[in-house]
């Protein structure tokens, strides 16, 4: 996730809650069927949950068969956003993030909704990759929860389920599956409930698990845990008709089968405990579930005291703690491909340099574009794991489309394509339509760019002597002495094949060799 500023902030150690007032966070999940807002308290030992706001938008039901937004779904969650923005105008910008989940990742006018999003919540919004949101669940989860041992998390959204085995605070296998309350509506027809349609809803689920099941099977894990609102929402109408005291078993969910098939309709389904916005939807959790604890061999589960919103408020306490997990993983990354860990340093240090000289005049202070720089410098060679021959092509795929926690979407994309244009021919078009700035993220590339080119020789050598200016978005010039130059001509030689690669986009690169002072 994208969260700027947190790596500047004090560490926990230097918060003294006796004379320090507590930081305020809030985290906004953008989900399917409802839009949600937690607000904690960090006094720099305890994360303190003080305040919840929660909206029934059903993004997900505004989705047409092309994966199209409708305009009225659009509508409602700019509404809900009006609300969430005025409640979150008092805390600093640096501690808030918006995700956005199954809907945004799917809809192909995403775009549209999140401009207006951003517009109203002055706020970047992360489009989550499936596996993200189950890491950020079962983080919430397990630290909610930490005498669990080997725990297997459900959570069940309007757009998608996310199932995680872990053991305490370390998820092991993730997934996200393309079932959700919403989504299943489809197998009820207006809104009738029968046996032939609730069971076609629970193969529907059956079918989704499948393919994962050996992993998540009875005998892997030694407690289970459902997480989030649909879930809770059975197990409190189970718990008013005195049927479940702490857990829910498949007898449980056969109860409520034979009773929502009495019922048969929607609209008639009036439990106690059940919430009204919440009637719509409950017959699909109640037939997801099933499919789960049959498939999976479920005996009873738990109700978890977090969801999403806990794991990301944890996170931005890790962040501010100096503890970014995007960090760990690039570093993780390098280990798991056999990067070359001194040249990665020596391109590192090079760009920063280079960086430090041309950050302001290319107005690109904001943190993550730095951040974006040295995931760049760390990775750009990831791709050697499969050959040399299109290394920048096979470095871009694995960040785009790897599995990298704490990357959202976004994030993933903007950085392989600065890693895509890391050398040779210049791809513009492919900075385009990103949610980052594309000027910002091309003077990130033009710095990668020389870093790698300083480094050709993959010796360490210093370019302390050199300066670099760049006087607006398209130029830069870089004066070098005569005495270094002449003991650098490979250098230089790349340098005037790098202008000529720049220049055919606009782009000024300027070396001004000088004679060093006598």
């Amino acid at each position: 996730m994208k969260n700027q500023h947190l790596h500047q902030a004090a560490s926990v150690d230097s918060v003294n809650s006796e004379s320090t007032p507590p930081i305020q966070f809030a985290a906004i999940d953008l989900g399917s069927n409802s839009f949600h807002l937690a607000i904690a308290e960090f006094d720099g030992h305890t994360l303190r949950v003080i305040g919840r706001l929660k909206e029934k938008v059903q993004l997900a039901a505004g989705l047409d068969s092309k994966d199209m937004l409708s305009d009225e779904a659009i509508e409602r969650g700019v509404n809900c956003l009006k609300l969430f923005a005025e409640r979150i105008q008092d805390i600093d910008r640096q501690y808030v993030t918006v995700v956005g989940t199954y809907t945004l990742r799917k809809a192909v006018n995403a775009s549209e909704f999140v401009k207006k999003a951003e517009a109203i919540l002055s706020h970047n919004i992360d489009i989550l990759p499936g596996r993200e949101e189950a890491r950020l669940i079962y983080d919430g989860v397990s630290h909610n929860h930490p005498d669990l041992k080997r725990a297997l998390v459900i959570d069940i959204g309007g757009g998608s389920t996310e199932i995680i085995l872990g053991e305490q605070f370390e998820p092991e296998v993730l997934d996200s599956l393309g079932i959700g309350c919403v989504t299943t509506k489809k197998f009820f027809p207006d809104n009738k409930i029968t046996e032939e349609n609730f069971n076609q809803a629970v193969i529907n689920a059956s079918i989704g698990v499948s393919e994962v099941k050996k992993f998540y099977r009875s005998g892997n894990w030694e407690h289970c845990l459902g997480s989030s609102g649909s879930i809770e929402s059975v197990y409190k109408v189970l718990a008013n008709l005195n049927l479940a005291q702490g857990f829910m078993t498949f007898e449980h969910l056969k109860f409520l089968k034979q009773k929502l098939i009495d019922i048969g309709d929607f609209e008639n389904i009036n439990f106690s405990g059940l919430t009204e916005s919440r009637k719509s939807t409950f017959t699909c959790g109640v037939a997801i579930l099933y499919g789960l604890f049959e498939t999976l061999e479920i005996d009873k589960m738990h109700i978890a005291d977090a969801s999403l919103r806990e794991g990301i408020l944890l996170e931005l306490t890790e962040e501010l703690k100096g503890n970014d997990i995007r960090h760990q993983t690039a570093v993780s990354l390098m280990k798991r491909f056999n990067v070359d860990h001194d040249h990665a340093s020596q391109v590192q240090q090079s760009a920063q340099l280079i960086f430090d000289q041309t950050a302001d005049l290319w107005g690109i202070y904001d943190p993550i574009y730095k951040n974006y720089l040295d995931w760049a410098c760390q990775l750009h060679e990831v791709g050697l794991s499969i050959s040399f021959s299109k290394l920048r092509m096979h470095s871009a795929y694995i960040v785009q489309y790897g599995d990298m926690p704490g990357f959202s979407q976004q994030t993933k994309d903007s950085l392989a394509a600065i890693i895509a244009n890391q050398k040779k021919k210049l791809f513009i078009e492919q900075l385009e339509h990103k949610y980052d700035e594309q000027d910002a993220l091309l003077s990130v590339v033009l710095i990668l760019r020389l870093a790698i080119l300083f480094n050709v020789k993959r010796d360490a050598h210093n370019i302390e002597e050199l300066t670099f200016k760049a006087s607006d978005q398209h130029k830069m010039i870089i004066t070098i002495p005569a005495s270094w130059a002449k003991e650098h001509q490979l250098i230089i030689a790349e340098l005037r094949r790098e202008a000529a690669y720049l220049d055919y986009h606009g782009i000024s690169l300027e070396v001004d060799i000088i004679k060093s002072a006598s």
